[in-house]
């Protein structure tokens, strides 16, 4: 049996209000459409996928987290059959104080935990009870279906032989110095954003103008003119900075401005339902001037004067330019993939021991003194039999998996509902 699932997903650009409802049904199991597309919009947040730019591949990922639920919800009702697995009051009460902690560190006290909730920390706990109780009898039964699951040597390398050209190699490597000048608005153009919010604050506070006609009029969110800024969201769906301020505000409140990665907000709270908010947002992005990037090429050719016939003056003041916000710092042998396109490619084909020109990309300068560069090289049965066979018992776990739900689904009752 093969699902396929077609929704409407026009919801996903305007982001109005949801009606929220049951997607699907197995056996006597629920799954609600708020679960599934709370967690798309995470996993697609971490994957950097846009719903308005990638609709398809956003349909996907959401079919693909309802799949697996559905096949979740079937491994529980075949646990709860059995009289052998059962979770007890102390695993779950651990669990769910385990949570907590990570809860509590997030927001700074258990007095915020629970003023974020709307609700007592017991509470917060009995809310969880049930879902803490589930994820653990599935998590012991697949354990006990799939635990045992071994390869032999022949197996290891019949699977290598099938899938050697989609193996991942070992990454490149290289050593090399780098200094990351981000192109980023001035002071003087943050302190003029703030303004022109501080202002728009005042005349919405004094009822001179509606939220919604102010966001359509001034706001710069690209989904605005469908949406007027409002969203219905759960906790850890938007970014920390907007989080705080939206599950602190009273309804009907107005906060900010307050800053996030997109620019400065003013944050309206419509209403509150333990975890779930709808807030609306005002959104001015921070866009740097013409005068910005000069200012931000200017200190790349500075430097490059001062450093080019001196690496390891280069080396120090790329380490002491270095911050979590950057990619700047002197690296030994590391592994290249994760750094900006323009760089890897200078450290693949620049020459050692060189500068590179100044580089651009995506919003920002790079200037790098290359050493060396080793050029991946492809994992084999004699370079990475654990890798390899870690591969191998992961494959056959799922094809297992899929073939002992595939049977148990002939048995079950599972429903879509394709209305949303």
């Amino acid at each position: 049996m093969i699902f396929l699932f077609i929704f409407s997903f026009s919801f996903l650009f305007s982001q109005q209000e949801l009606v929220d409802g049951v997607v699907a049904t197995v056996g006597n199991k629920n799954i609600l459409f708020s679960e599934v597309l709370s967690e798309t919009r995470m996993l697609a947040e971490q994957k950097g996928l846009s719903p308005q730019e990638s609709p398809f591949l956003f349909q996907q990922l959401f079919d693909t987290i309802l799949k697996d639920k559905i096949y979740l919800k079937i491994v529980l009702i075949e646990a709860e059959k059995d009289s052998l697995f059962s979770v007890t009051y102390d695993e779950i009460n651990t669990s769910l104080n385990e949570r907590i902690d990570v809860f509590t560190n997030q927001v700074g006290s258990k007095e915020n935990l629970e003023k974020a909730f709307g609700m007592s920390i017991g509470d917060i706990k009995n809310s969880y009870w049930e879902t803490v109780r589930e994820e653990l009898l599935i998590e012991k039964f697949k354990y006990s279906l799939l635990g045992n699951v071994a390869v032999s040597k022949k197996e290891v390398f019949s699977f290598y032989e099938e899938f050697k050209d989609s193996i991942p190699s070992f990454s490149d490597k290289a050593s090399f110095s780098l200094v990351q000048k981000k192109i980023s608005a001035s002071k003087k153009s943050e302190d003029n954003i703030k303004k022109r919010l501080v202002s728009l604050k005042d005349s919405l506070d004094s009822n001179l103008l509606s939220f919604s006609d102010a966001a359509t009029l001034y706001s710069q969110d690209p989904s605005v003119s469908l949406n007027k800024g409002i969203m219905e969201t759960s906790r850890g769906d938007l970014v920390p900075e907007y989080e705080k301020t939206a599950y602190s505000l009273s309804l009907n409140e107005i906060g900010g401005p307050i800053k996030t990665p997109f620019g400065y907000h003013l944050i309206k709270l419509i209403e509150k339902r333990g975890e779930k908010i709808k807030s609306q947002h005002i959104l001015l992005m921070l866009k740097p001037s013409k005068q910005d990037s000069l200012l931000s090429a200017s200190f790349i050719d500075s430097l490059k004067i001062k450093t080019s016939n001196d690496p390891g003056l280069f080396d120090s003041l790329a380490v002491s330019l270095k911050n979590s916000n950057n990619f700047s710092g002197s690296y030994d042998k590391i592994e290249t993939l994760n750094f900006p396109a323009v760089v890897q490619k200078f450290l693949k084909n620049g020459n050692s021991y060189s500068f590179s020109p100044v580089l651009y990309d995506n919003g920002s300068f790079y200037y790098v003194y290359k050493y060396s560069y080793v050029e991946s090289e492809k994992r084999t049965p004699k370079n990475d039999w654990v890798f390899l066979e870690n591969l191998s018992i992961n494959k056959k776990r799922s094809d297992f998996f899929e073939e002992w739900v595939q049977d148990k689904i002939e048995t079950t009752y599972v429903k879509i509902n394709n209305s949303f």
